[in-house]
């Protein structure tokens, strides 16, 4: 682990989930979701619905530390270009 990550780990609240950072840099996520990608043979919609869907997450009072949802505990941004998933939010999903 990098010094950054450590400091990361000691100075922000950490996933109820796991032991990682709540909070990941847009490399990080880019990162996580090429390991997603080289993985499992997924299907990712347009780059056109995908900046729609996150436009939407970045706005939903339902996003904490600007990645994450917290009724699903997902990253925003990985969850929002998989072509299967839907909002998690509660009764009416946003899209």
């Amino acid at each position: 682990m990098n010094e950054s990550a450590k400091n990361r780990q000691i100075n922000e609240p950490a996933c109820k989930g796991c032991s990682g950072s709540v909070r990941l840099s847009p490399g990080e996520i880019r990162k996580l979701f090429g390991e997603t990608l080289r993985i499992k043979d997924v299907k990712t919609v347009t780059e056109e619905e995908y900046q729609q869907r996150l436009a939407i997450c970045k706005s939903c009072d339902s996003l904490q530390y600007g990645t994450t949802c917290i009724h699903c505990g997902c990253i925003v941004e990985i969850r929002a270009k998989l072509a299967a998933s839907r909002c998690p939010y509660p009764y009416a999903p946003k899209w």
